[in-house]
């Protein structure tokens, strides 16, 4: 099935992808009024809950038209089309360019596709004129972010982007006759961001507010569709996607195990020997040397982890009343599939984990690894 198919597919059946030279967007909803109330912290929250709400309206106006308008709708199928091809077939890249709070958004598009395994940069208008000009290839698509469609810096860049290049504007324009950075570009595409109510009326200033609001929402579905349809191609999901590109934070420790980090195997530990005045600092010298920093009781098989080591103000004071030892029987034992975010559970600050690896092996980690 054709890309194009299985999106239309996905659309709701009372779509038709024929575009309409006059289309008139859905009846915008009303802006909450704002009330006042007889208190300062009542007023402070009057006037948060009327931009929230205001915020929301903008949201609902925005999802009418990708709903009943078929331009719009026709057009961010194509975008999505587009940018899959680029990508995948043509290997080209996606380049977003806007100025001031729209370049932020732009930004923030990026991150969202790189993180979806799209490849995507940010070319700031200014700079494109002094030289970044060359990122451009004829193969890549160009996304212009600016709600007015008029920003000055985007349209001089425009002469020198190349002819094949796909440009998609990202603006309050709903017609590419009517935009400035569409008008007579053959290959040009509008994805409508509109509010339902000027910004300076809403709000007494216009300040960017709903019309970010719904740029950062149309930019979201945009990645997410062309994450989805390339993805689904080449036989990928885009969750494993996202989480291959994400090893750190709190999302990469749903995918995490505990095999991932462990600190040192047995085998790569340094054995101390004998059982005669052994010292702190006889295991500091086998610590400088061996990895990771962890020391192994040969006799009994107790380890001395490095953060516990390091903690010894007295080097000289016998291993034994040092504290540091952690005995086999103080080890709390776990599998290395173990997620992380489970292991979590499991242990608390000073103890050490004795993982039991895929390979047979064992290793160690400190639960402060972890925690």
């Amino acid at each position: 099935m054709s890309t194009s198919s299985r999106l239309f597919q996905a659309l709701p059946t009372n779509f038709t992808t024929t575009p309409k030279t006059t289309t008139c967007l859905a009846s915008p909803p009303s802006t909450p009024p704002l009330e006042t109330g007889p208190s300062n912290s009542e007023s402070i929250l009057d006037l948060a809950v009327h931009v929230l709400a205001t915020e929301a309206a903008s949201l609902s106006h925005l999802t009418r038209i990708y709903t009943t308008n078929p331009t719009a709708r026709t057009a961010f199928v194509h975008a999505v089309q587009c940018i899959t091809h680029s990508l995948s077939v043509n290997h080209g890249k996606v380049i977003f360019s806007g100025m001031g709070k729209s370049g932020k958004i732009a930004q923030k598009m990026v991150a969202t596709m790189n993180s979806l395994g799209l490849v995507s940069f940010f070319l700031h208008p200014t700079e494109a004129l002094h030289g970044d000009m060359g990122i451009i290839r004829a193969q890549d698509i160009l996304v212009l972010v600016t709600y007015s469609g008029t920003t000055t810096e985007l349209v001089k860049i425009l002469s020198h982007v190349p002819p094949q290049t796909v440009v998609i504007a990202m603006t309050a324009h709903n017609c590419r006759n009517s935009c400035p950075l569409t008008m007579g570009r053959e290959n040009a595409i509008i994805l409508p961001t509109p509010v339902h109510e000027k910004e300076e009326v809403t709000f007494g200033v216009p300040a960017p507010t709903t019309s970010t609001t719904v740029t950062v929402a149309l930019g979201d579905a945009l990645a997410l569709a062309v994450a989805d349809t390339m993805h689904t191609i080449e036989g990928r999901k885009t969750q494993d996607v996202f989480h291959g590109f994400h090893p750190g934070g709190a999302i990469g420790d749903r995918k995490r195990t505990l095999e991932d980090c462990t600190a040192v195997r047995v085998g790569d530990i340094a054995m101390l020997k004998g059982k005669e005045g052994r010292k702190v600092a006889d295991c500091l010298v086998l610590a400088f040397r061996a990895k990771g920093g962890w020391v192994g009781i040969a006799d009994d098989g107790s380890v001395v982890p490095p953060r516990r080591l390091r903690a010894v103000d007295n080097p000289d004071v016998a291993l034994e009343k040092a504290g540091i030892l952690v005995k086999k029987s103080e080890m709390v034992v776990l599998d290395g599939g173990v997620k992380i975010a489970d292991a979590r559970g499991l242990v608390r600050p000073g103890q050490v984990l004795e993982i039991h690896l895929s390979n047979g092996e064992v290793g160690f980690a400190e639960s402060e690894d972890i925690l």
